[in-house]
């Protein structure tokens, strides 16, 4: 059982209804990408579907992901739920670029779809993605959604790789 799925049996056995997809996040589904991952794709860490930021591809495992248009996504699998609270973490390793701009246009980002999220944006991401979105430029564009807009937070934080033990079995 890979690390994805152990935390998801942890938190289903709390009572929360938590599921973790293999997809690729974007502004389309359908796509296939190559996903690079330094480690094992369960283990959930270094990967990335930008192959110009990866200098090591050799010592590198490819993974070929479907990709999710992360508004249909949420409109139809998160939003029928009708949750009181909906909190997204985004660490898409420059993908955040493509999403971003969908989210705002589609007034995805408000705060009775999406109550606050944390993004990482991946600075490095920006030139290959055709971008020159910054986080300034999002929150300014929260404002103009016309609703109440999500709580955005800006976070780079990897302490979520040690929160369980790692088991080598996985």
């Amino acid at each position: 059982m890979g690390r994805l799925k152990h935390i998801e049996r942890s938190y289903r056995r709390k009572g929360l209804n938590v599921t973790f997809y293999n997809n690729a996040v974007s502004n389309r589904t359908g796509d296939i990408v190559t996903i690079y991952s330094d480690t094992n794709f369960d283990i959930d860490w270094g990967a990335g579907i930008l192959d110009t930021a990866i200098d090591n591809k050799n010592n590198m495992t490819e993974y070929k992901v479907r990709t999710i248009d992360i508004v249909h996504f949420i409109r139809n699998q998160i939003v029928p739920l009708k949750p009181k609270e909906v909190f997204m973490k985004m660490d898409i390793e420059g993908s955040e670029y493509i999403v971003l701009p969908q989210m705002i246009q589609t007034s995805t980002l408000c705060k009775d779809v999406i109550t606050s999220f944390v993004i990482e944006m991946h600075e490095w991401a920006k030139k290959p993605m055709g971008s020159t979105l910054t986080f300034d430029d999002v929150r300014n564009m929260l404002g103009k959604q016309g609703c109440v807009p999500s709580e955005m937070v800006s976070v780079d934080d990897e302490s979520y790789l040690h929160d369980i033990p790692r088991d080598p079995s996985w």
